[in-house]
């Protein structure tokens, strides 16, 4: 239990300096001191300490003094501290809590007191600093869950704009498939976005309905191919739309202003704990499409998928989701652009 727990006596007294090390060592606690306050700082900055017990009086700068720093710094302002002094007025004691000080031990030090104070608040600071961890996930969650249902707008209204271009030309049989089609993904598409994960399986069939469409609503400018070098995609876990996003920018802003017959590639594969996808499109590239767009502003689509990376980095690990984006070239000449994303594989 206390194994992974160390304490910071900040003391001068050598007779508790020595009495503290034998009682919480005995149990487990690893144990530091130091005997100035003038170095407490640089000792918190070098080593993590789940509690801080401290003499009030210290020499050079009171323990007072230290307490009022120690709670007005961020980085150590949840860090608990408990109290050790000679002194038991009212005063002393309000001063001592009203400074953020956790708990108050009066000396001399009673053995089973020390040992039932400190596991008192530890406990209490690592079920806060649990509960504030589980709200900060829960709204993580909350947020992403929002901004993966939120398939680009102007997909839907254009997809419902090709199906009045086919109704106004009575391609009846092109409307009932293209209906069809649209009905599944948008029912995917909810479906998939009260997830936190689905399998690799069902995102890789989402996006081939969805690439599906948009072939279909560009009038076949584009071909496209989806290449899974993966064993048992189904058994895989991923967070949902987090390849479309970069699906529908390479079709919207590369291949469907190119001249030339555009080709999309969609290739997924695995390595030891990442999941790859790279996307690959032979459109106008990046600089010329900026060029002659007709606005400069940043889609919400990709806002919303860089928002999406930093907070599921800020959830599984610093930079473990990762998109790198590269401009090809031909002869000198933009050549299209592609994307590749990185992910873990052992989500759950």
């Amino acid at each position: 239990m206390y194994k992974d727990t160390s304490i910071l006596v900040v003391d001068d007294n050598r007779q508790v300096l020595e009495l503290v090390n034998h009682v919480l060592a005995q149990v487990g606690y690893h144990i530091s001191f130091i005997p100035k306050g003038q170095f407490l700082f640089r000792r918190l900055s070098s080593q993590k300490f789940d509690l801080i017990l401290l003499d009030i009086n210290l020499p050079g700068i009171s323990g007072f003094e230290l307490l009022k720093q120690i709670k007005s710094d961020p980085t150590y302002k949840a860090l608990p501290v408990i109290i050790i002094s000679a002194e038991e007025e009212d005063e002393t004691l309000a001063k001592c809590f009203d400074l953020g000080a956790s708990d108050y031990i009066k000396k001399p030090i009673h053995h089973e007191i020390l040992k039932a104070r400190v596991q008192s608040v530890i406990s209490a600071s690592r079920f806060h600093q649990n509960e504030i961890h589980q709200q900060k996930q829960e709204a993580l969650r909350a947020r992403m869950k929002m901004l993966s249902s939120q398939m680009n707008p102007h997909f839907i209204f254009n997809s419902l704009s090709s199906i009045q271009e086919f109704v106004l030309a009575n391609e009846t049989e092109k409307v009932l498939n293209y209906l069809s089609e649209f009905a599944g993904l948008m029912r995917q598409n909810l479906e998939n976005s009260m997830l936190p994960h689905i399998t690799l399986s069902k995102e890789l069939r989402f996006l081939d309905t969805y690439l599906k469409l948009e072939r279909t609503r560009f009038n076949n400018v584009f071909d496209y191919e989806v290449c899974v070098n993966i064993d048992t995609p189904e058994n895989i876990m991923i967070p949902p739309m987090l390849m479309q996003p970069y699906l529908e920018n390479a079709i919207i802003h590369g291949l469907r202003k190119s001249t030339r017959s555009g080709r999309l590639v969609l290739k997924v594969w695995e390595t030891e704990k990442s999941i790859y996808c790279s996307i690959k499109d032979n459109g106008i590239g990046r600089a010329l499409s900026s060029a002659i767009s007709e606005n400069h502003h940043h889609s919400i689509a990709m806002s919303n998928i860089e928002a999406r990376l930093e907070l599921l980095n800020m959830e599984f690990g610093v930079n473990v989701f990762s998109v790198a984006i590269e401009d090809l070239e031909e002869e000198n000449e933009p050549a299209g652009t592609q994307v590749t994303l990185c992910f873990p594989n052992d989500l759950h």
